[in-house]
């Protein structure tokens, strides 16, 4: 959003249209765009008092108030938990620090998945039918894009009317799961891990959904990619930036999607992925300052809610009543989340691939700290993720899903199979 630069002791600078504001800069302790509108309400839009509020001079001072108001309920609510916060609890925390008391402080420790195979992909986290009743490890299940809110329209931006994504559906369905760390963040897992070896199409047995075969088989002159992977790039403490771990779920085309894209008046959803793949996109093994690369450079001057074709993300905990959070947090439960400057693109130049990265090391200070303090919940939760282009117009509308999964408890220390050990120990052999 800012142009200009600024040192970590002078962060305001020249914002869009000449409006002058401060924009925490990337060397700051709050991250990119925090306790800002873009940090703020992107996980709230569609809230119709939030496209007015910047219009006018109190815009900021009510803001302010409801962020305070949030971080002063958060805190609040930690304060309380740390009182009387068990041993395990503290365990978790300690991110940086060997259980057995050594000096070394590396965040990547032995994987627990010894006798997992070299060849990681599809084998880190099971496959379950459904959403289990009962927890017992970390396990993933199929989604049909069903349980989300999205933009539906008639006049959006005035009405901010939604609807149930039930009757949409996915465009892509999801074929693994994985969980995985090394000594250093994870990024492009399609070329630097698997070398550009990408998941089969499945065959038509195993399930209708997947275009493997028959007249709906994907081929080069479709022009959507044949595979999705999102490399969600997850840190272990809050301003650090250790290598933390990545969960990747790679996703396939289905044969409704292929019919749609071929069709003389494809759905709005699928219009706005198709011109979402034709944007800009790091080629493989493209700079990481290579500009075409970030899901930032499709914004363009203005508010981002107010933009169509930007890349956005949900993630819904399905079981709330079984874990402790705040009530307050209770609402941005299944909110859309735009991901720009921490999101990259990458796409295969003969378009069978797409991969994009999501670093939660870029969210703002507040939700990195939440994640940090609720981390040991996780193994709890039942958590259905859901990814999507965002629309504005009518003729946009409705939103519908790209592609989602369901993830289920996920211990972020421990399920993380560890690539470099694997790497090491092919070495030995």
């Amino acid at each position: 959003m800012g142009n200009g630069s600024a040192s970590s002791m002078d962060a305001c600078v020249l914002r869009d249209k000449g409006r002058n504001c401060c924009d925490i800069q990337g060397s700051s302790l709050f991250g990119e765009d925090a306790f800002y509108r873009d940090a703020f309400y992107d996980c709230e839009e569609g809230d119709r008092s939030d496209d007015v509020l910047f219009a006018r001079a109190r815009e900021q001072a009510r803001l302010k108030m409801r962020k305070a108001s949030m971080l002063s309920n958060y805190y609040a609510w930690e304060l309380k938990q740390k009182a009387n916060m068990q041993p395990v609890t503290s365990a978790l925390k300690l991110c940086g620090q060997p259980r057995d008391g050594s000096k070394d402080t590396d965040c990547v420790r032995i994987s627990s998945h010894k006798s997992a195979s070299v060849s990681w992909l599809g084998t880190t986290i099971p496959q379950v039918p459904g959403i289990p009743e009962v927890l017992d490890g970390p396990c993933w299940s199929l989604g049909h894009g069903e349980d989300f809110k999205v933009r539906g329209g008639p006049n959006y931006r005035k009405t901010g009317h939604k609807v149930d994504s039930d009757s949409i559906g996915a465009m892509y369905t999801a074929l693994s799961c994985d969980a995985i760390k090394d000594k250093s963040k994870i990024e492009n897992i399609i070329t630097s891990l698997l070398n550009g070896r990408i998941p089969q199409s499945p065959s038509p047995t195993d399930g209708g959904e997947f275009a493997g075969g028959g007249s709906l088989q994907w081929t080069k002159s479709c022009p959507l990619p044949r595979v999705i992977c999102i490399n969600m790039m997850m840190p272990y403490s809050t301003f650090g930036r250790d290598p933390g771990c990545s969960f990747v779920g790679f996703f396939h085309i289905t044969a409704e999607t292929i019919k749609a894209v071929q069709g003389d008046n494809p759905p709005p959803h699928v219009k706005l992925f198709k011109d979402f793949w034709e944007g800009p996109g790091g080629a493989p093994g493209a700079s990481a300052d290579d500009p075409n690369r970030s899901l930032n450079a499709r914004v363009k001057a203005g508010k981002k809610d107010q933009q169509a074709g930007l890349f956005k993300a949900i993630a819904k905990c399905v079981n709330p009543q079984d874990v402790s959070v705040p009530e307050k947090c209770h609402v941005y439960n299944g909110k859309p989340c735009l991901i720009t400057k921490c999101g990259y693109i990458t796409k295969d130049p003969a378009g069978e691939w797409m991969e994009i990265g999501i670093d939660v090391r870029g969210f703002n200070i507040l939700a990195r700290k939440m994640l940090g303090s609720f981390r040991h919940l996780l193994p709890k939760t039942k958590i259905h993720y859901g990814f999507l282009i965002q629309g504005i117009e009518d003729d946009e509308m409705p939103e519908g899903l790209l592609c989602d999964m369901y993830v289920h408890g996920i211990n972020m220390l421990d399920d993380p199979y560890d690539i470099s050990e694997s790497a090491r120990s092919s070495t030995a052999a």
